[in-house]
């Protein structure tokens, strides 16, 4: 049997990139699809992302850092002094609102981590390392001990997400090393890269004599399109969110411009009545 898998990473909340990106793989002819992680936040999309992704029925189907971090915040451990953790809280509020309990439940039992046999080849599927969501050794330009780490013995592939970079490389021992990119937030340290906005994924083409082929795939999406969901669904922080659909920058980091829209905004206030903080 041909084995045709998209292997999804880090939609970030990007309702216009994972339709693209569903729609690319569908005319691929996809026979299963993978996701590694990091659904919501900081997009507009949310429980019609759900929605969308099981529509697909992913054999795979893992939790990434932001799932943990929306754990983390929903049980009210969120530091009001930290700009970052009012905007990562307002905006897991906005998410919060449109998840059901049933399904913020479930969420909560995905994995990190889990492994597949597809004729003969063993795959090692990951959104960071093995042990950790929130790794920086497999970033690209990390040092080899960090890629080598992703694998137990016998395996053939290592999958993982997390850097929103497609990477394809090799362990020590010459294992494949695969990452998809990411489907709505992809980053390059590179700047002619970091200028194009396409959705990212990977196909894996898996024959059945065990050959594999892998196939980077670049989605163009509508970005106006986007930023008029977002503006419909009233997302918190809007202007921000347009300026990483635009620019590809992300503002998690930046407690120095967050600090300001949470005055403007009341965002800190209305934190800390939602989650009840005292």
């Amino acid at each position: 049997m041909q084995h045709k898998i998209a292997v999804l990473s880090d939609v970030h909340g990007n309702v216009s990139a994972l339709e693209a990106v569903l729609t690319d793989a569908k005319i691929q002819q996809a026979t299963d699809y993978w996701f590694l992680g990091d659904l919501f936040l900081p997009g507009p999309g949310r429980s019609d992302l759900l929605t969308m992704l099981r529509a697909v029925h992913p054999s795979v189907w893992l939790r990434g850092n932001w799932e943990r971090l929306i754990f983390r915040l929903a049980d009210g451990q969120i530091d009001r002094d930290n700009p970052v953790d009012i905007y990562l809280a307002r905006l897991s509020e906005y998410l919060l609102a449109d998840l059901s309990a049933a399904d913020f439940a479930w969420l909560k039992t995905l994995l990190i981590a889990t492994d597949v046999v597809c004729e003969g080849v063993a795959i090692g599927l990951t959104h960071s390392q093995r042990d950790q969501d929130n790794s920086q050794t497999i970033f690209p330009a990390r040092a080899q001990a960090g890629f080598d780490r992703l694998f137990i013995p016998n395996q053939d592939i290592a999958l993982y997400g997390h850097s929103h970079t497609q990477i394809m490389r090799t362990s020590s021992a010459g294992q494949l090393v695969i990452n998809p990119g990411s489907v709505g937030q992809p980053y390059s340290s590179w700047p002619r890269f970091m200028r194009d906005p396409g959705a990212q994924y990977a196909l894996l083409e898996i024959d059945d004599l065990g050959r594999v082929q892998v196939d980077f795939r670049r989605v163009a999406y509508d970005v106006e399109k986007e930023l008029q969901v977002a503006k419909e669904r009233e997302l918190p922080y809007f202007d921000v969110y347009k300026h990483l659909r635009e620019t590809g920058e992300p503002a998690n980091h930046n407690p120095e411009l967050l600090a300001p829209i949470n005055r403007e905004f009341g965002y800190t206030a209305e934190v800390v009545r939602y989650f009840e903080l005292s």
